[in-house]
């Protein structure tokens, strides 16, 4: 999978309630990995998702967060 590919996928938490969509990545050049995706919930909120925070990526990006858990810990409003 690349980029553009995980670009616009749909993002549910942990109990598969839906989040909101891919919108970008944030990549670390010195470990070359996916450090965070983040995530746009609507027209006013968005996410940054550490990596590790990902449970699976198909055709959807399931979280190991509940929705709750998400916004304790990274709400980044636009």
């Amino acid at each position: 999978m690349n980029f553009k590919e995980l670009l616009g996928r749909e993002v549910l938490d942990a109990n598969a309630e839906i989040i909101g969509r891919v919108s970008d990545i944030e990549f670390d050049v010195e470990r070359g990995v996916i450090s965070n995706v983040v995530v746009k919930a609507g027209m006013l909120r968005k996410y940054d998702v550490a990596f590790d925070n990902i449970a699976k990526i198909g055709d959807k990006v399931v979280l190991k967060l509940s929705q709750e858990e998400l916004k304790r810990r990274t709400v980044v409003t636009m």
